[in-house]
């Protein structure tokens, strides 16, 4: 019995040894990454009230995907990027075909732009659209347009005050390809995660599905874990300034660490 207790007690002492040589590892060199992100890109947990004392909050990465260049604006992420063949075949994908359901997902190295030109694009698109909805009820003034004109509003005021400024760019089999593409940008972040690719039979594309990030909580230390007590995870019809940000960095195996909270009243 002592033999097997003996035994259990090395595997987790070298399980937490091995944990934090990774830990050190990821904050050895120069970040990759180094961002101020606030309650737009991290939200709080739903039970974030219910949070006990002793423990650290998660926050989830809230992440999206731009509207297609030529497509009118929309407020629906569609998790979604069009590829060709070759880009497939360069991910290391074998081609889907058009039974292809059960095709393998891989982790692959994604690129995003934080508060950059694709956020302005959405925004101007935004706008646009509620300047449309408002000039069709000024000429057609009935209660489907109203309804339009309103929603609109919303659309447009959430893209500007509350919606996530983090939209993917890129994806790539190599963390190197991307850092080289978009050196001296400093509002770009790279992560890891898993895709999945599809092939559309009916025109003859395909699209890779972006399934989730290998890392999406972010753990808020307990030392920061304090000064966003009380408050809970905004709603979906919720328009407000963000109540704290949160400065973050990106390590060399692409791990994020929490170095600075601030709660803005």
């Amino acid at each position: 019995m002592k033999k097997y207790l003996l035994m259990g007690l090395l595997i987790l002492i070298g399980s937490n040894v091995m944990a934090l040589a990774g830990v050190a590892y990821n904050r050895m060199d120069e970040p990759t990454s180094q961002l101020i992100l606030t309650e737009r890109e991290l939200q709080l947990p739903y039970n974030s009230r219910s949070q006990k004392e002793n423990s650290g909050i998660l926050l989830s990465i809230n992440w999206r995907t731009a509207t297609k260049a030529d497509n009118a604006y929309t407020p629906y992420n569609s998790n979604e990027t069009t590829v060709t063949q070759a880009q497939l075949l360069a991910l290391g994908f074998d081609l889907p075909d058009n039974n292809y359901y059960a095709a393998q997902s891989r982790q692959l190295f994604w690129a995003f732009e934080f508060d950059g030109e694709r956020h302005a694009a959405e925004i101007a698109k935004a706008e646009l659209r509620y300047q449309a909805a408002v000039k069709t009820y000024t000429e057609q003034p009935n209660e489907n347009h109203n309804r339009l004109k309103d929603d609109s509003l919303v659309s447009f005021k959430k893209e500007k005050l509350t919606n996530s400024r983090l939209f993917f760019v890129k994806v790539a089999s190599d963390y190197e390809s991307l850092a080289d593409e978009f050196a001296g940008q400093d509002n770009m972040l790279f992560v890891k995660g898993l895709a999945k690719p599809h092939y559309n039979e009916n025109n003859d594309s395909y699209r890779l599905f972006l399934q989730q990030l290998l890392i999406t909580d972010i753990m808020l230390p307990l030392q920061y874990a304090e000064r966003l007590k009380g408050l809970s995870r905004l709603g979906y019809q919720d328009i407000t300034a963000p109540r704290y940000t949160v400065d973050i960095k990106w390590g060399s195996r692409l791990e994020p660490w929490i170095t600075k909270v601030t709660r803005h009243e």
